[in-house]
């Protein structure tokens, strides 16, 4: 069984909760202090700590054990919170806000998101800008209420992760997180891919099949780049929202599913329905709460931080990391950064297998074939049309730095065409 400390000052409560605990299935031992505590919680001895934050202190102890044990997962507790404490204390790390009293499915909801973490963990959330810090404050805010939340911002500013982060500070954070990439969806199987289907809806369907709508109930559905939903899917996507119930292909009655909705989009959605390419209603069933994430060249104070965060993360295991020195900071600094993190990312990962264990030299890093595929030969007219298509993509994708946005304006193409034509040639 695993342990756990029961940090409680009413000891009378404390003996309760530790029976509490112990009827989970649980190992557990109670104390008045979390500071006499914290030397045995460093030596890996408990596997979580349900600790009460109800006093001005409270959330200091979470930071104290986050510094002292990082392994520790926190379960902070609390008699008639307010939103503004449940909300610190999950930032500040607590993997869960259990409010006083509570019962054993509660308890046991909590223990066992400790016990089996969420496949990705916490969202990497690295930033030192005060802008993105009250943006994540806000959003933690939203999080703990069911609302539907909309994150705008360019392509690699990191909303998939702030739409992780709104799950893990929901009170859905134990049931399931599911991601739909909505450009990604294939466009003779998207209406099975999302809603699902009954054995023998349509030819080839030989077994019935749950889609990823009903794979959310019960947790949080993410819609990556909402804006880039079919035309024909958008009705039924509505219905989801007014209804909370889902059709599959072939059934004759719907189905009810429970779930929050959060949506990305790179686009502004008022204007795609201004064009008549996205539906109005559905637009006002996702105007809830909206949340906008800036730019990377708005936040240059974040470059320095982001980027030697990304060259520890790719030298581990493979000697020392390159060194970032003024200059080259710098010079990162006053980069456009149209592809944003992703584009920095990219670069550092560039950087990792071109200068390990020394100076980071901008200009070489910067050069289009460093650490990039061969370029296509000059002379194209002995190719033919399936070579062509490749070498054109391929150079695109060079002289974008593999952004897909751009290379797909450049061709004159869709982002799902380009990432189709992508998969197909094998340049991922």
């Amino acid at each position: 069984m695993t342990r756990l400390l029961v940090v409680e000052r009413d000891a009378g409560l404390g003996r309760d909760l530790v029976r509490l605990v112990r009827s989970a299935g649980w190992q557990a031992q109670a104390t008045p202090d979390a500071s006499a505590a914290l030397p045995e919680l460093s030596t890996g001895g408990f596997a979580a700590v349900l600790l009460d934050v109800s006093d001005a202190a409270g959330l200091d102890r979470i930071d104290a054990i986050q510094a002292r044990a990082p392994g520790v997962a926190v379960i902070a507790m609390g008699v008639d919170p307010d939103v503004e404490r449940v909300v610190a204390a999950l930032r500040r790390g607590a993997v869960d806000f259990l409010r006083k009293p509570f019962r054993l499915a509660a308890l046991e909801r909590a223990l066992a998101a400790v016990a089996v973490p969420e496949p990705h963990g916490l969202p990497e959330l690295v930033t030192g800008d005060p802008g993105v810090e009250r943006l994540i404050g806000e959003l933690c805010k939203a999080a703990a209420t069911e609302a539907t939340i909309r994150i705008v911002g360019e392509s690699g500013t990191g909303k998939e992760l702030l739409a992780r982060l709104v799950h893990r500070a929901s009170r859905r954070r134990s049931g399931p997180l599911v991601l739909v990439n909505c450009g990604g969806l294939h466009e003779s199987l998207a209406e099975s891919e999302l809603f699902g289907h009954e054995r023998g809806a349509f030819t080839g369907a030989v077994e019935s099949r749950e889609g990823q709508i009903a794979a959310a109930s019960g947790g949080t559905l993410v819609l990556d780049e909402v804006a880039d939903l079919a035309p024909a899917l958008q009705p039924k996507l509505l219905r989801v929202l007014q209804e909370r119930e889902v059709t599959p292909l072939g059934a004759t009655l719907p189905r009810p599913v429970d779930l929050r909705v959060v949506v990305t989009t790179r686009r502004d959605l008022g204007e795609e329905v201004a064009a008549g390419r996205f539906r109005e209603d559905l637009y006002y069933r996702l105007d809830v709460i909206t949340f906008r994430v800036p730019p990377l060249r708005e936040r240059a104070g974040d470059v320095a931080l982001l980027a030697r965060t990304f060259l520890e993360r790719f030298a581990r295991g493979a000697g020392e990391p390159p060194r970032l020195d003024a200059d080259a900071l710098e010079a990162l600094a006053r980069l456009p950064f149209r592809g944003n993190v992703r584009e920095l990312e990219n670069l550092m990962r560039r950087a990792a297998v071109l200068f390990p264990g020394r100076g980071v030299e901008v200009r070489r890093l910067l050069e289009p074939g460093a650490a990039g595929p061969p370029a296509p030969p000059e002379d194209l007219r002995s190719l033919n049309l399936r070579d062509l298509e490749r070498a054109a993509i391929e150079r695109s994708l060079v002289a974008t730095r593999g952004n897909r946005t751009r290379a797909s304006r450049a061709l004159g193409i869709s982002v799902r065409t380009l990432r189709n034509k992508i998969r197909l040639y094998g340049l991922a």
